[in-house]
């Protein structure tokens, strides 16, 4: 592009223009737009992320990721379950969580015991560590939000048959149930 006689080009002029009008001021390392350039100081640190935060670990406790073998958590689930286990927590953080809700549907679908779900979700504050790439500079510490779910899968004692004995007692000197919900009393 062609400067102009101050030696910006057009569309840093119009940017400039645009920001002093709105009250802003444009950032050295902004660009026309408005938006960050990436610094080549930014650039000389490599993010190590650390392992997330993980709630007590209970032998019910299932830790869902995107590497974990599904079929593996599931039959875990299931000899979980058939060993007499009430409760499995299963925990899926960030891009994992789809794979948690189809791990819950699929127990609660397959199992041979009647299952319910309970799920929460939350925000986990992410630690990532960055360490520089040269000797001038310091080791830094960013953190980072990423989603969160926990489902509660439990089991719910199987529905009640009616049993019906062969006699049934009668009872003839007060008010039946015929006689209460019509409000009649019987003569």
């Amino acid at each position: 592009m062609m400067a102009e006689e101050g030696g910006e080009c057009p569309v840093q002029a119009q940017a400039a223009a645009v920001a002093s009008s709105t009250g802003q001021e444009l950032s050295p390392r902004a660009n026309a737009k408005g938006k960050r350039r990436s610094d080549k100081k930014e650039q000389s640190y490599v993010r190590r992320k650390r392992p997330p935060k993980r709630l007590s670990q209970r032998p019910n406790d299932i830790y869902v990721n995107r590497n974990s073998d599904f079929s593996g958590q599931l039959a875990r689930s299931h000899k979980l379950l058939d060993q007499g286990a009430q409760e499995l927590f299963i925990h899926g953080l960030g891009a994992a969580i789809h794979r948690a809700i189809n791990l819950a549907l699929q127990l609660k679908e397959t199992s041979s015991h009647s299952l319910e779900v309970s799920c929460t979700t939350s925000t986990v504050e992410l630690v990532d560590d960055l360490e520089p790439l040269d000797d001038e500079s310091d080791f830094k510490t960013q953190t980072r939000p990423s989603s969160a779910i926990h489902i509660r899968l439990y089991k719910t004692p199987p529905p009640a048959t009616p049993t019906q004995s062969k006699t049934t007692p009668t009872n003839t000197t007060g008010p039946t149930l015929a006689s209460v919900s019509t409000g009649k009393r019987p003569m």
